[in-house]
């Protein structure tokens, strides 16, 4: 049985199972929790927002990264957060005595270097290896970065910049994110936002490839996660399910067509 067989077969036995509800108990997501050795833990509040808002949750300067054996890829562009300007005074107490105080003059700017613009060592927050079909996303021009858990999310696309980012290690996870790149491939920009239908089609085919590549993988999480986004809908789970299930085939060809691709060119 060839893979997109044996995709069709775990996809139909997900909906049935969804279908009947005989699906155990979900269970939750391991993220990946904040790095205490991380540089950036020690900034102040405004260069965390900085940071936020350069979409990373680890930056570091140039021979930070060295130090962290991680090279800066040519070409990446550097945002810049404040160090402070500060110069030591002399001052008498009331008792005539002479001290010295720090004051701050002023703020100069730091470039500084987000994780993902860095190749090198693993990085603390890292998995050991990457998750089964990483390969897929490289061949679709994607970057596959992880970040410790700061949102709501587990995980997103970004059809844009061309990436995923991680703030998990479960391959589920990752072949949700994935889905939605397919997805993107085949049906041009998807809408913006978590829309039902597009949600659904993404954790369908995470369950999918979850079963094929990850046996151990427990459907609660897809299940539950699929119910709460076909109740949005105003449908019940396997009319969700079997609306979208035509797509969801095409997007499972997508990735294990690009699979079979790549392990052709390697052979």
């Amino acid at each position: 049985m060839n893979d997109s067989n044996k995709a069709k077969e775990c996809l139909q036995r997900i909906v049935d199972l969804f279908k009947t509800g005989d699906i155990p108990k979900a269970l939750a997501v391991a993220t990946i929790p904040p790095q205490t050795d991380i540089p950036s833990v020690k900034w102040s509040v405004g260069n965390r927002v900085l940071q936020f808002l350069a979409d990373t949750s680890d930056a570091r300067g140039f021979r930070q990264w060295q130090k962290a054996a991680r090279t800066v890829k040519k070409g990446a562009k550097a945002f810049c957060i404040l160090g402070p300007n500060s110069k030591v005074i002399q001052e008498t107490n009331d008792n005539g005595q002479e001290t010295e105080k720090v004051i701050v003059t002023g703020f100069h700017a730091i470039p500084v270097f987000r994780a993902e613009d860095t190749d090198g060592e693993p990085l603390p927050y890292e998995p050991a290896s990457p998750p089964p079909l990483v390969d897929v996303a490289e061949q679709f021009g994607l970057s596959v970065s992880y970040q410790t858990f700061a949102s709501k999310y587990y995980g997103y696309y970004q059809g844009d910049s061309k990436r995923i980012v991680l703030a998990t290690h479960s391959a589920q996870v990752f072949f949700h994110e994935l889905a939605h790149a397919a997805h993107h491939r085949i049906e041009g920009n998807l809408k913006g936002g978590q829309v039902p239908s597009q949600e659904i089609i993404a954790e369908l085919t995470a369950a999918t490839l979850a079963q094929m590549y990850c046996p151990e993988a427990n459907l609660g999480f897809s299940y539950e996660y699929v119910k709460s986004y076909a109740e949005k809908s105003k449908k019940s789970i396997d009319r969700a399910c079997l609306a979208v299930i035509n797509t969801v085939g095409k997007v499972l060809d997508e990735i294990l067509k690009t699979r079979l691709l790549v392990k052709e060119e390697v052979a």
